[in-house]
């Protein structure tokens, strides 16, 4: 069986992705069994959303997924974002492990974990918004974008955008 077959027998409406699938030319339908299997070696629970608008619309979700599962990677790494912390921060004069610990001691391993989890997530958000904004409040000063780049790390053309529409519910895609 196929992954397109797979993941549309498994989907919750197997109809209307037949439909898009009919859509398709042999050779999207080809790059579209490519990024399933892509995105799902890269984890992905649901990729047949991801993988049809990359084919259909030539938006990067490929891109965009990974951008976001390694945001998420960096928000469950507690113990290295202090390690982080502690090595740039160098106006921060307290020992970070020794606060850690003190607040542990208050609020317990878990709800700490669980803060500054939740704490980072809005980090992230702020960072996601900056980064798909490419610097709107400008006056003439340069902006951004980030890009997708291909096997080769060569531009491919393609922005990879709209991060936050995809932020908030992105931890059900992994």
């Amino acid at each position: 069986m196929s992954l397109i077959e797979k993941y549309i027998a498994s989907s919750d409406n197997e109809k209307y992705y037949r439909e898009r699938l009919d859509q398709l030319d042999q050779t999207q339908k080809a790059k579209l069994e490519d990024l399933l299997d892509r995105l799902e070696k890269a984890g992905a629970k649901k990729p047949l959303d991801w993988a049809l608008s990359n084919v259909e619309e030539s938006i990067p979700q490929f891109a965009r997924f990974l951008m976001l599962k390694g945001l998420f990677e960096i928000i469950e790494d507690i113990e290295g974002n202090m390690g982080f912390a502690e090595d740039v921060d160098e106006s921060y004069e307290d020992d970070i492990e020794e606060v850690s610990n003190q607040l542990k001691t208050a609020i317990g391993e878990d709800g700490l974990n669980k803060f500054l989890k939740s704490y980072t997530k809005g980090v992230m958000w702020q960072v996601i918004n900056l980064i798909d904004e490419g610097n709107y409040n400008t006056n003439g000063d340069p902006g951004w974008v980030l890009k997708e780049v291909n096997s080769e790390g060569k531009i491919t053309g393609k922005n990879v955008g709209g991060l936050h529409e995809s932020f908030v519910d992105f931890e059900e895609e992994i």
